[in-house]
């Protein structure tokens, strides 16, 4: 990936134009209908158009969700690698492929780093998925089941997270 700066930031969608071109066409289509031209043909054109921005919108909607989970699964594998991780462990994540983070996350905390450093380590083939015996990690656990870490209490009040915040009156 090339490197950003303010000069290069832009995103230019392309499936977005694509998808307002379909929208365009349909919109010709049924106003040539409306206006009894073409018959049946241009209202099938225009079905058929509206159905190919409905699809183009889907594939969009699709990638933009699975990139965004990546990007939110490597932001929560860099917090976990802080707390679990020495430095020179932590630098061995850069160097993991998207789905080995992605099979990391299943990993448990105390298996997490012998599992971080092994794929890496051996240039093996990239973790197809999560699966125990896909990966050589002695132990799994779902995320929803992870302990949560709480925060230690500051004194102020046990009302809650937002007791103690800015603009409270005391």
């Amino acid at each position: 990936m090339a490197t950003q700066s303010y000069a290069t930031h832009r995103h230019n969608p392309k499936p977005t134009g694509i998808g307002f071109l379909f929208v365009v066409l349909a919109l010709v289509a049924f106003s040539l209908r409306w206006f009894e031209i073409g018959g049946r043909a241009m209202f099938a054109a225009g079905l058929l158009s509206l159905s190919a921005s409905i699809v183009v919108l889907l594939s969009i909607s699709r990638t933009y969700t699975t990139k965004l989970q990546d990007r939110i699964i490597k932001l929560e594998m860099r917090l976990r690698c802080a707390q679990l991780l020495s430095g020179a462990q932590q630098a061995t994540l850069n160097r993991l492929s998207n789905p080995q983070i992605v099979a990391l996350r299943f990993a448990s905390d105390e298996s997490f780093p012998v599992c971080s450093s092994a794929p890496s380590g051996s240039n093996s083939q990239p973790i197809k998925s999560s699966k125990p015996s896909s990966t050589g990690c002695p132990t799994w656990i779902a995320p929803e089941i992870r302990p949560v870490e709480q925060p230690a209490s500051t004194g102020a009040s046990d009302s809650g997270p937002i007791a103690g915040s800015v603009g409270r009156a005391a």
